[in-house]
């Protein structure tokens, strides 16, 4: 039983230390691929919603582009991008190209973290791609959404 606990307390110990160690290095390539989205949007000014915790899920056909994994979403008035923390790449939409946005939430006007699809055209046939996000009703809104008659929610500023 002591040993068990002695084994226990050393992964505990190990498991910590690791994250110490690793907590600067991803860090770092989190803020690097914020800088590579801004960049891609033509700087810092022209971003109008970015994301630096986005989940990316990929695009419907795969062919589309869409990539998977962690990394940063942001949004300019001519642009999405999408930029994976790591091995870095970056998948990059014209607005004028997106023809349509929608949510996995249940009320699109929910704060709640949810996917949002992105539909668009990929050589001649429907595309789709898709991300996770904090805040689905502001990225809906940063994107065209169409809130209906009620308009869009109203959002704290602050936030």
């Amino acid at each position: 039983m002591t040993t068990l606990i002695i084994v226990l307390v050393a992964v505990i110990v190990l498991a910590v230390i690791a994250a110490l160690v690793l907590n600067p290095i991803l860090q770092k390539r989190g803020d690097t691929a914020i800088e590579d989205a801004r960049t891609a949007l033509g700087g810092r000014e022209n971003v109008l919603l970015i994301e630096p915790k986005a989940v990316g899920h990929g695009s419907e056909p795969d062919e589309a582009g869409g990539l998977r994994g962690q990394g940063v979403l942001a949004v300019s008035e001519r642009s999405l991008v999408f930029v994976t923390w790591a091995p870095r790449k970056t998948f990059q939409l014209d607005r004028w190209a997106i023809n349509g946005v929608t949510t996995s939430a249940p009320d699109a006007r929910t704060l709640d973290k949810a996917t949002i699809e992105v539909a668009f055209e990929f050589e001649d046939a429907p595309a789709k791609v898709s991300f996770r996000v904090p805040e689905v009703a502001r990225w809906l809104d940063a994107l065209g959404f169409d809130w209906g008659p009620e308009g869009p929610p109203t959002f704290d500023d602050e936030a």
